[in-house]
């Protein structure tokens, strides 16, 4: 069974998130703020990551962590999927893409808008653990 592991400080959309994943035979585990979130998943040790990018205390705390976790080699080669309202928010000036991601600003394998159906969820997830390079590195 699969582990994926969200990080989000919207409950709600955690657990929307963990309903449809729990119903499809994956294990869920979340946390809802930034902190520790290196030491956490070499705890859990999920096979995919979901991260949200504002959070209440830093609008750009998901950029940091994504950084943070592909920095350390315990947790680099974990699928992640940046989840985020912050294109809708309107809190950065422009927009944000799977155009924006690179090794070095946003090392993410896949950036996804709010709100996500259901089945996107489902297909982006399996896609991520299937054919991530860094799940075969």
């Amino acid at each position: 069974m699969k582990k994926i592991y969200i990080i989000d400080d919207d409950r709600n959309i955690v657990e929307s998130m963990r309903i449809v994943l729990e119903a499809h035979g994956y294990t869920v585990e979340a946390q809802y703020d930034e902190t520790n979130v290196v030491a956490n998943l070499v705890t859990h040790k999920p096979d995919a990551v979901i991260l949200d990018v504002m959070f209440p205390q830093d609008p750009g705390a998901g950029f940091e962590m994504a950084r943070a976790i592909r920095k350390d080699e315990r947790t680099a080669k974990i699928p992640l999927l940046m989840l985020s309202a912050i294109n809708e928010k309107g809190v950065y000036a422009g927009t944000f893409s799977n155009k924006d991601r690179d090794e070095s600003w946003l090392p993410v394998d896949k950036f996804i808008e709010k709100p996500l159906r259901p089945q996107q969820l489902l297909q982006l997830v399996a896609a991520a653990l299937k054919g991530s390079p860094r799940a075969k590195a």
